[in-house]
């Protein structure tokens, strides 16, 4: 009975064995790997981060709208310069006047006050000497000419934090790729051995099924990485400007990291242009305060009439000083300084509003990467103990004394904590980005 039962069980482990080399060239073969294209280059974060800054469309864009509001400060230095005109008449009428010869007195000539055609030119210069609004309106385009500037840095900053977390999300990604690359590499290999114990006559097929089971497992997860990071190369490539992907992980210096009681958050960019705003309210209540003052103006002008006249001249010139003082301008002015000090009153709330929100920004950054530094310790930990278990079980098995069970669950925790660890380093990353932008360092860090 016992020789019966053991050419049984030989039989039934061939066949199964049989069975198998029949299904396996049908079985689900792996994705091809993507491998870069040869217009793809691979850059490392400070790169890209570079790259993203000098020709990213949507920093152009910022750019561009900062470089309005600078253009503004010239229109305000024009209050200062002089005004040049130059205006010709080319007159026909059909009322021509003038003083018979003799009417003035005996010999007297011809004296022509209006002739049929006539030309008139005038060439006049108006310089100002002194205005309310010279005084004060440069002032005011410099301060909103430095809150544009200050809110493109923020844009900026925001567009470079972009492309730092979709640089070190395709890290992370990667990451997993290679986790997931070494359980289909194991995976395999338990289908080697399953297939060389049924052969032998010392294993039965449920281990191979569970061994495919998990080469399937593995392949469809770098199917759907694979296909992850497909989608996200494009993203990058949107924010830097031209075919990139990144290089191996490593650690990025994005700055040292300050303490609360230096105030960090004082110079992220939205408070500095909110800054810049509430000084803009200042300059413009303090113009309207001094609205009264006078406006005074120096004309020079050149004057040519074909038609001398009784002064028988064809160019005269006149030299005037124009004094204008506003006595009452209907309240317009006070009306002014009421609407200024209402803005000058709001300029300072955002004020106050921008520096809460980037200290609490900056506070819970840096409570982020504190927790995000505990996890990676806790996931390298763990990864590291899932594989030194897993040599163990695998050793186990081997010498007879653990089942595949025991195998295949050693395995998937091994490949879990793989590839919690490898999320965990690119959280990480991201959590010091964040906080690099938190305090307006991010830009700094990489020039």
């Amino acid at each position: 009975m016992a020789l019966l039962l053991a050419a049984g069980a030989v039989g039934i482990s061939l066949a199964a064995a049989a069975q198998q080399q029949q299904q396996q060239p049908g079985a689900i073969a792996p994705r091809p790997r993507a491998q870069p294209g040869p217009q793809r280059r691979r850059v490392t974060l400070p790169e890209a981060l570079q790259l993203a800054a000098k020709q990213s469309p949507d920093i152009a864009a910022a750019r561009a709208t900062a470089a309005i509001a600078e253009a503004s400060v010239r229109r305000a230095w024009t209050t200062w310069q002089p005004d040049i005109s130059a205006v010709g008449t080319f007159d026909h009428t059909s009322a021509p006047s003038s003083i018979p010869a003799g009417t003035l007195g005996p010999g007297s000539p011809e004296v022509v006050l209006v002739a049929p055609n006539s030309k008139y030119a005038t060439f006049q210069i108006s310089q100002p000497f002194l205005s309310p609004q010279g005084l004060f309106q440069p002032g005011i385009a410099n301060s909103n000419a430095e809150a544009a500037l200050r809110v493109y840095d923020e844009s900026r900053e925001q567009i470079l934090l972009s492309v730092a977390r979709a640089y070190l999300d395709l890290q992370g990604v990667e990451g997993l790729l290679e986790a997931a690359r070494d359980a289909e590499r194991v995976a395999l290999r338990r289908e080697q051995d399953a297939r060389a114990r049924i052969a032998a006559g010392t294993d039965v097929e449920i281990g191979l099924l569970r061994a495919q089971t998990e080469t399937a497992q593995a392949r469809a997860q770098i199917a759907g990485l694979q296909g992850q990071k497909d989608a996200t190369l494009p993203v990058l490539e949107a924010f830097v400007g031209e075919p990139v992907e990144p290089g191996p992980a490593r650690v990025e210096d994005f700055g040292p990291i300050a303490e609360e009681m230096a105030s960090p958050w004082e110079n992220a960019f939205a408070v500095k242009s909110a800054v810049a705003a509430a000084n803009a309210a200042q300059k413009s209540v303090r113009l309207a305060q001094f609205l009264w003052l006078p406006t005074v103006a120096g004309i020079a002008k050149e004057n040519y009439t074909s038609n001398g006249g009784f002064a028988e001249k064809n160019w005269t010139y006149d030299l005037i000083v124009n004094v204008s003082v506003p006595l009452y301008d209907r309240g317009l002015r006070y009306a002014q300084l009421h609407e200024d000090q209402a803005r000058l009153a709001r300029a300072q709330a955002d004020l106050a509003a921008a520096r809460a929100r980037a200290r609490s920004a900056w506070i819970g950054a840096r409570a982020n990467l504190a927790a995000a530094d505990a996890v990676l310790q806790q996931s390298e930990s763990q990864a590291q103990l899932a594989t030194r278990a897993q040599a163990q079980v695998d050793a186990s098995y081997r010498a007879g004394v653990a089942t595949s069970l025991d195998v295949s669950d050693a395995d998937q925790k091994k490949f879990a904590a793989q590839s919690a660890a490898a999320q965990s380093r690119a959280l990480r990353e991201i959590r010091r980005a964040e906080l690099a932008a938190a305090a307006g360092l991010l830009y700094e860090s990489v020039h």
